[in-house]
């Protein structure tokens, strides 16, 4: 018996350190790099959306409240190696997802491209 208490509370200790590992992590889809090159700036405008654990949100320079998350508006992480161009559309706040590798590419032109042909909502 005392050999099984062993077993089971070392997978237990195993289980909440992995979860704490999770909650703990840090695991950003925009690093460092491309932020500096962006330009992106750390938010701290309210925005109307659910943000994800550990998701951070930027403002994109040089246009008026146009966000990069990494998270959609509804809380959910956004896959590897994407992100979330979030604007205020005719209706509230809206957007689109974005691959990490378009935001590091994309001119300031190119960013109110997609805005523009985004906005209805």
């Amino acid at each position: 018996m005392l050999e099984y208490n062993k077993i089971v509370f070392g997978i237990i200790r195993n289980f909440n350190t992995n979860i704490l590992t999770m909650l703990n992590s840090k695991n950003y889809h925009i690093d460092d790099k491309i932020i500096r090159k962006v330009g992106l700036k750390p938010s701290d405008k309210h925005i109307n959306a659910q943000i994800a654990p550990n998701s951070r949100i930027f403002e994109y320079p040089h246009l008026s409240d146009v966000f990069i998350m990494e998270s959609d508006l509804y809380g959910n992480t956004m896959p590897k190696n994407s992100c979330f161009l979030a604007f205020y559309g005719q209706h509230g706040l809206i957007g689109k997802d974005l691959r990490v590798e378009t935001l590091r590419n994309a001119s300031v032109n190119d960013i109110k491209s997609m805005v523009e042909m985004n906005n209805a909502g």
